[in-house]
C-alpha cells in the first residue's frame, strides 16, 4: 500500500459544560474554505441546538481548521 494522506475540516466547539469540548470532523473539504465560511459553518450548528454532547448543549465554536494526516506504510 502506497503512502495515505487523509484531510479533513475539523471543527471544536466549547459546551455546557466548562473545561469540555466537543468535536466534529468533515472528510475531504473544499480546498478553497476560508476562515469566514469555517466561521458561518460553526455558528449555524450551536444556533440550530441539534447536537447535545456528554458536555451538554454546544455553546461556541472554540477553534476550526484543516488537518492533513500522512499514513506512511512500513510493512511490504
Amino acid at each position: 500500500m502506497a503512502d495515505k494522506t487523509t484531510t479533513v475540516l475539523r471543527l471544536v466547539f466549547d459546551t455546557e459544560t466548562v473545561g469540555k469540548q466537543y468535536s466534529i470532523s468533515f472528510r475531504n473539504p473544499k480546498s478553497t474554505i476560508t476562515a469566514a465560511q469555517i466561521a458561518t459553518l460553526g455558528g449555524n450548528i450551536v444556533s440550530r441546538d441539534f447536537i447535545n454532547s456528554s458536555g451538554g448543549a454546544l455553546t461556541a465554536l472554540a477553534d476550526g481548521g484543516i488537518v492533513d494526516t500522512t499514513f506512511t506504510d512500513l510493512v511490504p
